[in-house]
């Protein structure tokens, strides 16, 4: 999991167990680490699923695809190919085999992404276990609302 605070800054990085449940982590870096207490009061369903975060209590989790770094630097290469056949300065072979290439370094970085759970509210990511059904993916109305929620009331201090 990667943990991060309300503000959505980052805490760090920790293996978590969803079998041991440990009430609490040091999280940080080395020398300038800091303890940080789970929530794990109703937050694994009946099927063993993580329900809610466990690092602020929220109830609405979203399941994104990780992909790797590498992804993106496939995509500019394909673009950068695309590019020099519109050009004409690429005989059609050489583009075709250079197309199919990259084609297939991409699928494999799709085939490799994992997938994971995000918390809407403070945006900590649990990744590596299997996620219920009724996550779906991310909502802006939904997204919308927790952030409303989580402003203060105008006038109040």
């Amino acid at each position: 999991m990667t943990a991060r605070a309300i503000d959505g800054t980052r805490l760090g990085d920790a293996e978590v167990s969803l079998d041991q449940r440990p009430a609490r982590l040091r999280l940080g870096r080395p020398g300038n680490e800091r303890e940080h207490f789970l929530d794990w009061e109703r937050a694994i369903d009946d099927g063993g699923h993580l329900r809610k975060c466990i690092v602020c209590g929220c109830d609405t989790l979203y399941r994104s695809r990780s992909s790797p770094r590498l992804t993106i630097i496939i995509a500019v290469l394909g673009l950068s190919i695309g590019a020099v056949g519109l050009a004409g300065y690429g005989t059609p072979p050489v583009l075709l085999v250079a197309t199919c290439i990259a084609v297939t370094i991409d699928l494999v970085l799709f085939l490799r992404s994992w997938w994971r759970l995000t918390c809407y509210r403070c945006h900590s990511s649990f990744r590596g276990m299997p996620i219920a059904r009724y996550h779906l993916g991310w909502d802006a109305r939904t997204q919308r609302r927790i952030d409303s929620a989580n402003q203060p009331s105008p006038g109040s201090s």
